[in-house]
This record gives structure tokens, sequence and C-alpha cells, in this order.
């Protein structure tokens, strides 16, 4: 079989696989880091990464214009360190790495810049490009669905994760790191003219830009399989709407993904069963995931006191462990 796609949720998948497997990528494992790196200390742990553990926090602080506001995480999250986590995830499969452009598939053939590929089980976790699945359906990636995210990593030092709502259909964060944070800023647009406001933002803080690194993630949830393909992680748009959270997704639809393949190639299933159950999995979630996005669309236009009013009942306890119940079964 062949994943394209070697992060999240490409290594997942190869993760749960015994076989002939081809892992391609145009980048070397680990290599180029475009996310935040938070994600639950959970799931970093059931997945045998605890050393990419950089940070751990049990609070969150929303700032609205006016106030500050701590809301309890009934989870723990992280900081993580992309390469060693990547690095300690692809050690779990058995997968040959291909460095290489992909660039469609056609008659369960992959095209790539370094030759052609063929299989009857293909996975596409190219992110949100979708490059195989946007090849077999022109209208899979939906660009008014796109957003843009920019972040850069400077020396700073802070015991909480911290989420800013910053007005013009943007948001910003900082994600300790120990002895730096990765300040971000977000649109939910694919405008990517963001940087001053990056810029503006770490300035407020008297600090100057690092490196730059982000790019476009999707929050529309799509076909999950694409004419026999199956498509898992930001290419299948399962990033949350909202929150933008996409770690945790990713791994947990390659890890089952991965999981109903292997039942394909031990003969306990059909391909067709299988595409069915893996499409039955990602898409048990969808009414509250619409419900995220409509939050989405509608939280920069909500008056302050309002945002006030909603992070004050999340700051509750006993709320925040309702609400963490409700958004973690998405």
């Amino acid at each position: 079989m062949i994943i394209a796609g070697a992060s999240f949720a490409g290594l997942a998948v190869a993760s749960k696989l015994n076989g002939k497997i081809l892992l391609i990528d145009r980048e070397n494992i680990g290599s180029h880091q475009r996310s935040a790196c938070g994600t639950t200390v959970k799931m970093v742990k059931d997945v045998g990464c605890s050393p990419s553990i950089i940070q751990t926090f049990d609070t969150v602080a929303l700032h609205t214009k006016n106030r500050e506001i701590d809301i309890p995480l009934p989870e723990q999250y992280c900081t993580i360190n992309y390469r060693k986590f990547c690095e300690l995830l692809a050690k779990q499969n058995k997968a040959k790495f291909l460095m290489a452009n992909v660039k469609g598939v056609k008659n369960k053939t992959i095209v790539t810049d370094k030759g052609s590929f063929k299989s009857d089980i293909i996975v596409d976790c190219t992110g949100w490009q979708a490059v195989l699945a946007s090849s077999l359906k022109k209208s899979y990636v939906n660009r008014k669905m796109i957003s843009f995210g920019l972040e850069t990593e400077i020396p700073y030092k802070d015991d909480k994760l911290r989420f800013f709502i910053a007005g013009d259909n943007c948001y910003a964060w900082i994600f300790p790191c120990k002895k730096t944070a990765r300040f971000g800023i977000c649109t939910y647009s694919s405008d990517t003219k963001i940087l001053p406001n990056l810029k503006k933002f770490v300035e407020g803080y008297g600090l100057k830009l690092g490196e730059i690194h982000g790019g476009y993630f999707c929050c529309c949830l799509k076909e999950p399989v694409v004419k026999e393909i199956f498509v898992v992680g930001c290419a299948a748009g399962q990033t949350l709407p909202l929150t933008g959270e996409g770690i945790r997704r990713s791994v947990y639809f390659g890890l089952k993904c991965g999981e109903i393949i292997q039942k394909i190639l031990d003969g306990k299933m059909s391909k067709k069963q299988g595409q069915r159950e893996y499409v039955k999995i990602a898409l048990k979630g969808k009414k509250h995931y619409n419900y995220l996005l409509k939050a989405q669309n509608k939280i920069q236009n909500l008056a302050n006191w309002k945002l006030n009013v909603i992070a004050e009942i999340f700051s509750t306890r006993p709320i925040a462990n309702i609400l963490w119940k409700k958004y973690k079964a998405i």
C-alpha cells in the first residue's frame, strides 16, 4: 500500500500496518513544523512519544478585549517537539520512505517527480491541498473554507496556554515551550497578509519576531473516501473549527484508518467494507463539528461582554468537564 504524506496523519496510519508499505513525502520526516504543536498529554503518551513533550499545562487563559479569564483544562495539555514526535512515531512503522513530490493519482497509480507507483490501497495524508483526492475530484478542496496561520518561536516563559480574540476575523495564541514560546496568529479566511498582525502582537510583549513558520489548514469536514482512496487528517478537513485543533484528530483518525486497512490486508474484511467502516468513524461527530463551525463564524461578531460571560461560564470546572467530554467525542 501507499501513504502520501508523512506528518501526523500519515505516520499514524503507517504505525498500524504490516506488509509492503511505501510512505511518500516531499520533505524529510519531522523537518518542517507548520503547526503550534500543542495537544493532549494522553495522546502523546498513548502513541509512545512522551520524550517529545516540552511543557505541560493545566490552565488556558482566554483574553478578550478587557479581560483575562482562566479556564481549567479537564485533561492536561502539552507542547511538543515536532521533529522528535515524528521521528518517534516513524520508528513504529516498517514503511519504505521516499522523498518526492506527489502530483496526483490515476488508475490506482500515484504520480510523483521520482516515478509512478501503483497500489490497490492508497491513503491521502497530504494536508489541506489533498493532492490525491483533489486530482480525482476537482471540487474537493473548498478554498473558501481554508484558514491561514503564522507563528514565531522566541525566548519567553509562561505557565499557561493563552488564546486571544484579536478581532478582524483573527485569533492569536501563545504556546510556551519552557525557555521559549510560540507566538502565533491565524485568520479564519485564506488571507495570507497577516505578518504585520503577528509583528504587532509580538511587539506588544516587548519582543521581536524570530523565524517564521506556518501555512494553510482546512476546517471543512469532507468525504473521507474519494474513489476508493482513504483521506486522513487535514486533507479530509478533520482539523476542528474554532479551536484549530488538528494533531489529536489527525493521529486518532490515522490510527483508526491504519487498523481498518490492516484488517483488509489480513482478509478480515473487504476493501469496500473497510471504506464504509472508515467513513462511519470519520463522520461520527459531524453534527458537533458543524456546531463548532457555526461558533467559529459567529465569535468574531459577538459583543465583548458576551465573550466575557461565555468565558466565565466555561471557567467553572463542572461546566469545563462537561464541555470537554462533548468536545473530545467529536
